[in-house]
């Protein structure tokens, strides 16, 4: 009998990089981006009322 895969190997290493990718570009949403002007993030001096 012959040893055969059972995934596409390519397929696979698509899916790991695209999991990757799409968890940085979340992370970078989340925790870097400086919002936008209607909806500053919490960072930003001039969103916070006196």
């Amino acid at each position: 009998m012959s040893n055969q895969d059972l995934y596409v190997k390519s397929g696979y290493w698509t899916f790991l990089i695209t999991l990757a990718l799409n968890l940085v570009f979340f992370a970078y949403i989340s925790f870097v981006h400086p919002g936008t002007p209607e909806n500053p993030g919490f960072g930003d001096p001039s969103s916070q009322s006196k």
